[in-house]
């Protein structure tokens, strides 16, 4: 058995907590979150065999001989600890500056990209959050062979994902500050944890790394978000705080939005939720399943988010997932219209940060 310790640091604020939305870690929340990044990293189009794979790696229902179901327990413990410290006024807690003009029905300010991406979590519920710099240790014991895929998740975690609510639009970004030991199990030690040199040549070899721990697809798969075919725009300008990196982007993907936003379907491609009976929902066909039922939320395929240098710096990064946005048979509905998401519009957005990364 291995055993191995990882400390990480909150490169921005992760709103992440329990039934009554305190701020709090919860060993439960990586847990999820490592199985879903290294379904991501496995793209397999099987899912059959993906689910018995992921099982067991991760545990839970498996059938045995008996085409029973039994409960399977993980092969590796995880463990998260930390002293972490958490606030209840992001704008006032970084000196935060933005408005909601109601003529133009937009926010504006120094500061309204980062209200744009965290406008849920602090205009509408001001949710308690663990603060930027905060550090916790995240502990895995098991055996080589099953923690190879513990430590490619996690690394899928910590350089494309984030943690808790907003994850995709920058919240609960991650870094590694040390691990221990040293010397990584042997599979492990093509992977690095600490960018060095170009960061683009360091992140396309790492994520090679970690698919290759996994056992990737080497096809394509769209059955669900993956990283078969992952798209990638990383930020020439370095930042001094993690606020100015996320405001940046997010003032870009605000802009995009509002000049493209002739009806609710075309920017439903970048996600959506269905609230308080305003926004689309995703109605499926007869066949499918039964026609009152209504998939109410849809995860956007455009992850942004921020990363830290080796320098000390912060830059914003934008990826796209690989993967159907919606299920077979299934289509729009806002009240008695129906339509189908702009997938084109994903593409123009990257091609604007393309061209806007030229002109830096």
């Amino acid at each position: 058995m291995k055993r191995l310790t990882f400390d990480l640091k909150f490169i921005t604020p992760a709103f992440i907590g329990g039934a009554y939305q305190q701020a709090e870690l919860r060993p439960a929340s990586f847990v999820g979150l490592l199985r879903w990044w290294w379904r991501a990293l496995k793209g397999e189009c099987d899912i059959k065999r993906l689910r018995e794979e992921e099982v067991k790696i991760f545990g839970g229902i498996a059938k045995n001989l008996k085409k029973e179901e039994i409960k399977m327990a993980s092969p590796v413990y995880l463990r998260v600890e930390g002293d972490v410290s958490k606030g209840e006024d992001l704008i006032n807690e970084y000196r935060l500056s933005w408005n909601f003009d109601k003529n133009r029905r937009a926010l504006i300010g120094p500061h309204a990209g980062v209200g744009y991406l965290y406008y849920s979590m602090v205009a509408l519920n001001k949710r308690e959050f663990i603060k930027a710099d905060s550090r916790l240790r995240l502990t895995l014991i098991g055996k080589d062979e099953v923690l190879n895929h513990y430590i490619a998740s996690l690394w899928a975690l910590v350089f494309l994902g984030g943690v808790g609510a907003r994850s995709r639009r920058g919240g609960g970004n991650l870094a590694v500050v040390d691990y221990n030991p040293k010397d990584l199990p042997k599979d492990l030690e093509k992977i690095s944890f600490t960018p060095t040199g170009d960061f683009c040549e360091w992140f396309v070899k790492n994520l090679k790394e970690a698919k290759h721990l996994v056992g990737s697809s080497k096809g394509s798969c769209d059955k669900y978000s993956n990283l078969s075919n992952v798209k990638l725009v990383l930020s020439k300008t370095e930042f001094n705080t993690w606020f100015e990196a996320l405001n940046d982007i997010g003032k870009e993907f605000m802009r995009f939005r509002s000049e493209n936003k002739q009806s609710v379907f075309d920017t439903a491609v970048f996600g959506f939720s269905f609230i308080r009976g305003k926004g689309p929902f995703v109605e499926l066909e007869e066949k499918i399943k039964k026609s009152e039922e209504k998939i109410k939320r849809r995860s956007s395929p455009v992850i942004i988010k921020v990363v830290k240098t080796p320098e000390g710096k912060y830059k914003w990064m934008v990826l796209r997932l690989r993967g159907k946005f919606l299920p077979d048979g299934a289509k729009l509905r806002f009240w008695e219209e129906t339509g189908e998401p702009n997938l084109g519009l994903i593409e123009e957005f990257f091609k604007r940060l393309k061209e806007r990364q030229k002109n830096e």
